[in-house]
């Protein structure tokens, strides 16, 4: 694993490589953010029980894995934009429709709601995602 603990002293963490595991017990872990990670996370037995804080900047759709429909099952997922403009589409509850997602503004994605996000410019992204059972369905 990839883990480092932040408890030799004050450093800040560079959020555009790294991510931050949230443990249920309370412990904070940082690994290095990669697809690999990103996308087995949600398989390692380590991880399943918490969230992952990352920050993504994001220049197009491909970023975001549009038009692929994510879902968690088992917890809520919060989207944070630090800038830009996206919008958040959900499916299933009546019809398809994107919310929008402004500046300095959050989205609480409750859990088993299908979702994914729609980019109308170049933006920054904060997203606390829970990595038990995540699925994902083809658009």
């Amino acid at each position: 694993m990839n883990w480092r603990r932040h408890h030799q002293g004050p450093a800040a963490i560079a959020l555009r490589d790294n991510c931050i595991y949230l443990a249920r017990d309370g412990a904070m872990l940082c690994h290095a953010k990669t697809a690999g990670f990103l996308r087995g996370s949600d398989r390692n037995s380590e991880l399943m029980d918490g969230r992952t804080l990352a920050l993504y900047h994001v220049n197009g759709q491909r970023d975001v894995h549009y038009p692929v429909w994510e879902m968690h099952p088992e917890g809520d997922e919060l989207l944070i934009l630090a800038s830009g403009s996206l919008a958040v589409e959900f499916r299933g509850r009546e019809t398809e429709r994107p919310a929008p997602l402004p500046p300095h503004a959050a989205f609480i994605v409750p859990a088993g709601i299908w979702h994914r996000l729609i980019v109308h410019e170049p933006s920054v992204l904060i997203a606390i995602t829970p990595r038990r059972n995540t699925v994902h369905e083809q658009g």
